[in-house]
C-alpha cells in the first residue's frame, strides 16, 4: 500500500510543478503585457501613417515597430507553448515508464502467485497422506503438524498476493489513464505549437506585405529620375 501512495505523491507533485499551460492564469499574465503593446501599436498604425508623407522614412519605421511588437508577443507564446511541451512529453514518458514497470511486476507476481498455489497443492496432499499414516504411526503426528503450519503460511501468502494484485491491479489502470491524460494533453499543445507557427507567418507576410505597399505608393508619388509619372 505504501508503494500506491507513493506513486500518487510522485504523480501529484509533477502534475503541480508543471509549466503554465495556454489558457491558464499564469500564461496569460504572461503574454498580457506584450499582447497590450502590440495591440496599442497596431491600432493607431494606419492612422499614423496617413499623417505622414508616403516617401516619409518614418513610415517604414512604424511599421518594422510594429512588426516587432508582433514578433516579440508571439515569440513569448511560442516560449510558454514549448516549456508546456517539455512538461507534457516529460509526464508522458514517466507515466509510460512507470506503467510498464507495474505491468512487469504484476506479470512476475503472477508467476510467483501460480508457483506458491503449486506448492500448496503439494503440502496439502503431503497431510493428507500423513494423516492417514497417522493412525498407525502416531509418532508422524509432530511432522503432520509441521506441515499444517507451513501450508497456513503459504495459504496466507497466497490471500496476501491476491489482495496486492488487486491494489496492482487499480493501480495500473489508473497509470493508464494518467498516461492517456498526458498524452492528449501533449497532442493539444502540438496542436498550440503548430496553431502559432501558422499565425506567426500569417503575420509576418503580413508586416512584410505592407511595408511593400509603403514603398510602392513612395515610388508612385515620386519615380525615380527619367522615369515619367503615369
Amino acid at each position: 500500500m505504501g508503494r500506491v501512495v507513493f506513486l500518487i505523491a510522485l504523480f501529484a507533485a509533477l502534475a503541480a510543478a508543471q509549466a503554465p499551460a495556454p489558457q491558464s492564469p499564469g500564461f496569460q499574465q504572461a503574454i498580457e503585457k506584450p499582447t497590450a503593446a502590440w495591440q496599442a501599436l497596431a491600432k493607431g498604425l494606419e492612422l499614423k501613417i496617413a499623417r505622414m508623407l508616403p516617401c516619409d522614412p518614418r513610415v517604414r519605421d512604424a511599421i518594422e515597430e510594429v512588426s516587432r511588437a508582433s514578433e516579440t508577443r508571439l515569440a513569448v507564446q511560442a516560449q510558454y507553448l514549448q516549456a508546456a511541451a517539455g512538461y507534457a512529453k516529460r509526464g508522458t514518458e514517466a507515466a509510460r515508464a512507470t506503467l510498464e514497470a507495474e505491468q512487469t511486476g504484476a506479470r512476475d507476481a503472477e508467476i510467483e502467485t501460480a508457483e506458491s498455489e503449486q506448492d500448496r497443492i503439494a503440502i496439502e496432499a503431503q497431510i493428507a497422506d500423513l494423516a492417514e499414516s497417522v493412525k498407525s504411526k502416531p509418532d508422524l503426528d509432530n511432522a503432520r503438524t509441521k506441515l499444517e503450519s507451513i501450508a497456513a503460511m503459504v495459504r496466507q501468502g497466497g490471500s496476501d498476493a491476491q489482495a496486492q494484485g488487486a491494489r496492482r491491479t487499480a493501480l495500473i489502470a489508473a497509470l493508464g489513464d494518467l498516461l492517456a491524460a498526458f498524452q492528449a494533453r501533449e497532442k493539444a499543445v502540438a496542436a498550440e505549437i503548430n496553431a502559432l507557427a501558422a499565425e506567426t507567418a500569417r503575420w509576418n507576410e503580413y508586416y512584410a506585405a505592407r511595408l511593400a505597399r509603403a514603398q510602392t505608393e513612395c515610388s508612385i508619388t515620386h519615380p525615380a529620375p527619367g522615369r515619367k509619372k503615369k
